[in-house]
């Protein structure tokens, strides 16, 4: 049952690219402007689910600087993956008080990819943090998270941009897209790994971008596709192109969003 203008805000993964995500929100707090639902994929999941639990942009932002996922603490050969997810979880529990949906602030909902059954499965209640885990969790990195009996991996997989549920609740959506895809060179293009590596990002753009349509305000900055999702380098410039690109799309026009 939708929530009488209720706003929405549907965030993809995209890796390190998600600090974009928290640029897009510190822009939408300087517009007064407040989601009633988050629903979020990987990075999304992350960010979401941070926000939704009270923490300051700031201090998400801090998360994404300070906590190294890819650091050889965390690596396994022991598990289907190369890095070990579960280790990410003490983490975690320092920035939820209780691990539990309900203890939100803002409704939140995780999109994670169900490896038996072959479909995205989300999760809105119970335990918070093994889905958040479970979200990022990209296949042949991190490590399958088992969870409520399901063998489960990067919602990105199966559903890289995860409107649905907002569909359900929500009178107005926001979009935040990481993975807008730049025009490359032929030159560019003359390796086996380039073809694959270019044709993949293909694919996953074109299977969300049927869904875009479906936001009332659509945010997908650009030159993010120059940076890469496992690098936090430029990690200020990324948060700046969310926030400016945020800022342009939800300032223009009456978007009736207050």
């Amino acid at each position: 049952m939708k929530k009488t203008n209720a706003i929405g805000l549907v965030l993809s993964g995209g890796g390190y690219r998600g600090i974009a995500h928290i640029g897009v929100l510190k822009a939408m707090e300087e517009l007064n402007i407040k989601p009633d639902y988050i629903s979020g994929t990987s990075a999304g999941a992350i960010v979401g689910s941070l926000y939704a639990a009270g923490h300051s942009c700031d201090k998400i932002f801090d998360f994404f600087l300070h906590t190294e996922l890819f650091t050889y603490h965390n690596y396994t050969l022991k598990k289907p993956g190369l890095i070990d997810g579960s280790k990410i979880e003490n983490v975690l529990k320092m920035y939820f008080k209780e691990d539990s949906f309900e203890a939100l602030k803002t409704p939140m909902y995780i999109a994670t990819t169900d490896l038996i059954h072959a479909k995205t499965r989300y999760f809105n209640s119970g335990s918070i943090i093994k889905p958040i885990i479970a979200s990022s969790s990209v296949p042949g990195v991190f490590s399958p998270v088992v969870f409520n009996d399901f063998l489960l991996c990067d919602g990105g997989v199966t559903n890289n941009f995860p409107v649905e549920p907002l569909l359900i609740t929500c009178d107005k959506i926001i979009g935040v897209f990481l993975n807008s895809l730049l025009e490359t060179s032929k030159e560019k293009l003359t390796s086996t790994k380039s073809v694959l590596e270019r044709a993949y990002k293909i694919t996953r753009v074109n299977a969300s971008e049927n869904k875009f349509k479906s936001c009332d305000v659509f945010i997908a900055p650009k030159e993010l596709g120059k940076h890469e999702i496992f690098s936090k380098t430029h990690a200020n410039e990324i948060f700046e192109m969310g926030y400016q690109e945020a800022k342009l799309k939800l300032s223009s026009g009456d978007k009736n969003f207050k």
